[in-house]
């Protein structure tokens, strides 16, 4: 009883992603007559487009991210630590998949509404996504495809559980600080960019250190 309660959980989980996944389709569907053949794809720093492409990138890009992002486990050499950090993984794929579905409906709807802001929210929500992914990133175990990926993590389980402490703590509360710095500083880019760099290199230098330390303690 208690196994097939287990399934029938996952199988709801599972079915929730694949909703998310496939309402922004939806919409975009709803309104394709109505979008260019050319749509954004690509944006600058600041949030405004300078990029173009096929309206198909809205339709294949959540599909593409669902099926990757299920795919992973399955895929990678050190698949059973995946079983620790099981809740963490599930709430990673609905963060992505909200934020994908949430930017994709957002420049569908600034193309078919004239005057939309969307290039002031984009800044914005990239620091709310790694804010909401560092809750979770001390939680993730060694793996090949999720969290901080260099030789030092990946050699030392020590090294990764400890590189990815500080880098939970430093995603949330550096995007915290980014994202209510972005209500006072008109040019976001001036502001974001600094901050991604910060994010991405303080963990991977911590790393580095702390495998040092640990190697020369042996």
């Amino acid at each position: 009883m208690e196994l097939r309660t287990m399934k029938k959980e996952s199988v709801i989980r599972e079915a929730i992603l694949l909703l998310l996944t496939l309402l922004p389709i939806l919409y975009l569907l709803i309104n394709w007559q109505n979008l260019p053949e050319s749509v954004p794809i690509h944006f600058d720093a600041s949030g405004h487009p300078n990029g173009y492409g096929s309206r198909y990138v809205y339709l294949l890009l959540p599909i593409g991210l669902y099926l990757l992002l299920l795919l992973l486990p399955k895929i990678d050499p050190r698949k059973s630590n995946y079983a620790m950090f099981e809740s963490s993984y599930y709430k990673i794929r609905l963060i992505l998949i909200l934020f994908i579905g949430m930017i994709n409906s957002s420049v569908i709807w600034g193309l078919l509404h004239e005057g939309s802001s969307f290039h002031k929210m984009l800044p914005m929500s990239l620091f709310i996504l790694f804010m909401l992914l560092g809750n979770y990133m001390s939680n993730v175990r060694p793996n090949y495809f999720v969290g901080i990926k260099v030789p030092w993590t990946l050699n030392s389980d020590v090294v990764w559980i400890k590189t990815h402490k500080l880098a939970g703590k430093l995603w949330f509360w550096g995007s915290l600080a980014g994202l209510i710095a972005s209500f006072f500083v008109e040019k976001t880019e001036y502001l974001f960019i600094p901050l991604l760099v910060i994010l991405s290199v303080v963990p991977v230098v911590y790393s580095y250190v702390i495998y040092q330390k640990l190697a020369e303690g042996k």
